[in-house]
């Protein structure tokens, strides 16, 4: 059973039938749930529009195909010079030296300039 949102805003509605047909295939498909969940809450939140372009322009845009054999030839040929680069030049381990730590000399505190830092801080 068809049924219609509308995006009151933006002056959109759509209509979704049971099925449609892929206009780059001619094949017929169900609509799915989560398509119908998706175009009613677009409805809801006025944003139908924006859901419809967004759509459009991913249908219809170049996708980026799957790896060919000349992309996959450049990538290794990059492999293998960043492997030859390293076995030249082996990374340099790091130091085992231990950081020097500057020793903190504790004096006693006044019990006086104590009274009078707290009550200055409102303690």
């Amino acid at each position: 059973m068809a049924e219609t949102y509308t995006d009151y805003v933006n002056r959109v509605a759509i209509t979704v039938p049971d099925e449609y047909i892929d206009i780059k295939t001619g094949e017929s498909h169900f609509i799915s749930k989560k398509t119908q969940e998706q175009i009613a809450y677009h409805a809801t939140n006025s944003t139908l529009v924006h859901l419809v372009f967004s759509a459009l322009e991913n249908y219809f845009s170049e996708k980026t195909s799957a790896p060919t054999a000349d992309n996959n030839d450049e990538i290794l040929k990059e492999l293998a010079s960043i492997k030859k680069m390293l076995s030249a030049h082996p990374p340099v381990a790091p130091s085992r030296q231990m950081p020097r730590i500057q020793r903190v000399v504790q004096k006693e505190i006044d019990p006086d300039e104590l009274d009078d830092v707290l009550e200055a801080f409102g303690g």
